[in-house]
């Protein structure tokens, strides 16, 4: 599979809104976690409310954050949304809520990933 990169998608951190007719929109947010690591959510839907909410990441690096979000974003465009760069984001409470259910679940179960060699059983 080949992966294509829409190169007109401004790498920054700022909301994309893509829309496709009168009544359909799609608007991808990055939001940064407490460990520093982006996350991208899309939110897809009408004007009013998101129908659909789907998170990618996390990624180490903001590059790689809109690299996958300028990949998504030429996905799109061959199924005839365009980018409204007239059109204000929306959602952004709606991310916002995303990003902090997130912060919750890591605080709830948080994971060590380091590594300490008297971890390691040698059966030898």
């Amino acid at each position: 599979m080949q992966i294509i990169y829409d190169e007109s998608i401004t790498a920054n951190d700022q909301p994309l809104v893509m829309t496709r007719g009168d009544h359909e929109r799609v608007e991808m947010h990055l939001r940064q976690d407490e460990q520093r690591h982006y996350t991208l959510f899309a939110f897809a839907g009408d004007h009013r409310r998101p129908a659909r909410t789907q998170q990618q990441g996390p990624y180490h690096c903001l590059d790689q954050a809109n690299g996958a979000r300028r990949a998504i974003a030429a996905a799109l465009r061959t199924q005839g949304y365009r980018v409204s760069d007239d059109v204000h984001p929306v959602w952004c409470l709606e991310a916002q809520r995303c990003i902090n259910a997130l912060r919750d679940a890591h605080e709830q179960f948080p994971v060590s990933y380091k590594f300490d060699p008297k971890d390691v059983y040698l059966d030898w």
